[in-house]
């Protein structure tokens, strides 16, 4: 499913609304995701229990949204087989919550 489709899908489940209001409704979800995960990115407070990764958006039935690091490594460039250094970096990770294990 691409964007499109996820708007179609969006206007469909809101019934009587035009797919301007469902897109704007979509572009408001994934502005408020992206602002949540860049906080939480920079405040490592929230933690989960599972994990040291900082949570950034809990949807309970549907899944977790977290922040984790990674540390600096050394990797090999596949062409030239020298050793290089990668630089540590933060990534978003995405747990599937019970709900949407279930669906599947």
């Amino acid at each position: 499913m691409n964007k499109s489709e996820l708007i179609a899908e969006i206007q469909k489940n809101l019934g009587d609304s035009s797919k301007a209001e469902a897109e704007k409704a979509l572009s408001a979800v994934l502005a408020s995701v992206k602002t949540a995960v860049k906080k939480a990115a920079k405040e490592v407070k929230l933690r989960d229990k599972d994990s040291k990764d900082a949570v950034a958006i809990q949807l309970v039935g549907f899944g977790t949204f977290s922040v984790g690091k990674r540390s600096a490594r050394t990797g090999i460039n596949p062409l030239t087989k020298e050793p290089l250094k990668i630089k540590a970096s933060k990534n978003v990770k995405f747990k599937a919550g019970a709900g949407l294990k279930e669906v599947l």
